[in-house]
């Protein structure tokens, strides 16, 4: 099988990072829809903390990946 070159493993990871993004986002805002009417302002600051951390956790491979050599 034919490696992908650098410059095409940038390419798909410019291409990924963003859908994925649009997709995370959009699933946080639906689960906070349903369960911050009920949370209390520490809790919710939790949430919104933890959201913003996880996101990176999948896309730290995918940009190891595009730098690969």
């Amino acid at each position: 099988m034919r490696k992908l070159n650098k410059r095409i493993r940038k390419f798909i990871g410019t291409i990924i990072i963003p859908l994925w993004l649009i997709f995370f986002i959009a699933t946080i805002s639906f689960l906070a829809e349903l369960i911050i009417p009920n949370l209390n302002q520490v809790y919710l600051f939790l949430f919104y903390l933890i959201s913003g951390i996880i996101w990176i956790v999948p896309v730290l491979p995918l940009i190891s990946w595009m730098q690969k050599d």
